[in-house]
Order: C-alpha cells, then structure tokens, then sequence
C-alpha cells in the first residue's frame, strides 16, 4: 500500500513538474511573437480627420453616479465624435443575467440604439464582450437586447463571430469614422488564468484628434502597456497624445509604483486623464489624480467626459 501511495506520489510530481515545464516554455516563446510582433509597423496608416467635440459615455463600469444604473467589473463606453457614435465594448455580465447591464444602462439614459454607428471591441476578455460564455465562444453577448445589428459593423482586434452584424478583424489601424480610428492590435502576456488556454492575447484601442487640442487615446484594459499604446497612436498620427482615457490595468499598485508612467506622460502637458477603476487600485487613480488635477476626471457610468 506504501508503495502504491509512493507511485502515485511520484507520478503527480512529475506531472506537475511537466506541466509547469510546459506552460513556461510556451510562455516564453509566445514573449518573443509579442516582442516581434509589437515593433512590426502597420502595413497602411489612414488619413484621420479631426473632431471639434468628444463626448464620452461611461455605460458600464466600477463605478456609477446613481444607484438606479448598474455597474461593476467591466468596460463599456459610448463615444461621440463629429462623424460618429461608437459603442466601445459591451461591459460584463457575471451573474449571466438575461438582460445586459450595459445595456440597461443604455436604456435608463434614454439613449436609442439607432444613433449607434459601429462597436469596437478592446480586446476579447469576458468583462468587455458581454460575459464568460461571450469569451468562451469568440463572441460578445448583447443578453436579451432587442436592437437592430444587421447592418452595424463590429470590428474586433482578433477573428469572432456573431449572429448578425458585420464582423470586421482590424488588425491594422482602420478608420471607424472621418476623425477616430483604431491603433491596430498589439500584442500582449495574456493575464492569468485564461493564460492557461492561450499565452497570448490582442488589443486594440481608439485614437481621436480633437482639433486645437491633440490625439486623445481610448484604451479597454491597455494590457501592452500605456507607453506602447501612446507610442503607436503618436507614430501613426503624427500628433502629440494629451488625452487619456479607460483602463491601464494597474491593479494592487502603489503610488510609487505608477511614478514612471506618470512621468511619461508628463511632458506631454496632458488635458484630459480619466482612468477607469475596473482594473486600477484607488492609489493609483489618486496618484494620477494628484499628478494631473486640472486634466484629471473621474470615470462613473452615466457621468458623460466632455473634450475639451
């Protein structure tokens, strides 16, 4: 019997050993497609126009101005620009409720969904598609919405389906209106646990020119990291980021912790730095907070970011 529990014992460890082998090595070999691919320049850059007004709509966050409007762990923004009207991500559904928070967000506010012209997906993780199943299946999940999607394009920052609407794959940087635009997708470490189905992920985020102002940077989660994402949307729009907005994911940080990314963003003179508490600690968002006091708002669904 001592034998037979040794055996087994035995055996465990060196599955685990194996395993823990093996996810390292395909870590480390999806770390250096990450590395390449993230300096490989788009292949076309389009013309992106600029936009006297930006309004931006939190529909679904971790933090809300009445208590009438849903909120928690996830990303939805509705965002005006001259030439459009975006719906960037579709929130969470953790409690896999028939109707989608975001969506009864949409409702309350008196927002009707014809004014929408195209959805942007950040990048596929289950708070910003709609839920678990969304993400499991490479979809987003609108729950029992009723609103007409047959002709509203979805561009997405890796291959997904849905049943109606159109799917668009922008891996490279596309123009969703005359003044706003993706960055094209960056690769990213996926986090853990859906690291152990696939080490790596993309993410995509939105660039607008505000005229007399500067680019304005909209991130979901901003998993490449701020300083690529600027560095991109700066590349290939030929303009100075001074606006940043959504998530950067700097969670369980300290305040010293964010120092260098706040610097970066120093010399910029940024004018607009709102940062969504999903996925940053409060002492991160009062560091930035404090840094930045006159550009610094707060992101609450149902509170409309106005630019400038």
């Amino acid at each position: 019997m001592k034998k037979i529990l040794l055996y087994s014992l035995f055996v465990l460890v060196g599955c685990l050993v194996l395993s823990t082998l093996f996810f390292a090595i395909r870590q480390g070999i999806a770390n250096n497609e990450i590395e390449h691919e993230g300096q490989t320049v788009p292949a076309s850059v389009p013309t992106l126009g600029t936009t006297t007004r930006l309004e931006i709509l939190p529909l679904y966050e971790e933090d809300r101005t009445v208590e009438s409007l849903e909120f928690g762990h996830g990303v939805s923004y509705l965002i005006r620009t001259d030439s459009a009207t975006i719906l960037m991500d579709v929130g969470h559904n953790p409690d896999d409720a028939a109707s989608l928070p975001a969506m009864q967000n949409l409702q309350n506010l008196g927002i009707a969904w014809e004014e929408i012209d195209a959805i942007v997906i950040s990048h596929p993780h289950p708070d910003h598609v709609g839920g678990l199943k969304a993400w499991q299946n490479k979809t987003i999940s609108l729950g029992d919405f009723t609103g007409d999607l047959s002709k509203l394009p979805i561009y997405t920052p890796i291959p997904m389906t849905y049943s109606s609407g159109t799917i668009i794959h922008s891996a490279e940087p596309t123009l969703i209106g005359t003044d706003i635009a993706t960055t094209g997708v960056i690769p990213f470490p996926e986090v853990f646990p859906l690291s152990l189905f696939d080490p790596k992920e993309h993410e995509q985020a939105l660039v607008i020119d505000v005229a007399g102002e500067g680019l304005v940077m909209i991130t979901g989660c901003g998993h490449p990291s701020m300083e690529k994402l600027v560095a991109r949307a700066e590349a290939l729009f030929g303009g100075q980021v001074v606006g940043v907005v959504g998530g950067l994911h700097y969670e369980k940080v300290s305040a010293e912790d964010v120092q260098p990314h706040i610097q970066f963003l120093a010399p910029r003179q940024p004018r607009l730095i709102a940062l969504s508490p999903h996925d940053s600690s409060p002492e991160a968002l009062k560091a930035f907070q404090s840094a930045f006091p006159e550009a610094y708002r707060s992101v609450k669904v149902g509170e409309v970011i106005q630019f400038p």
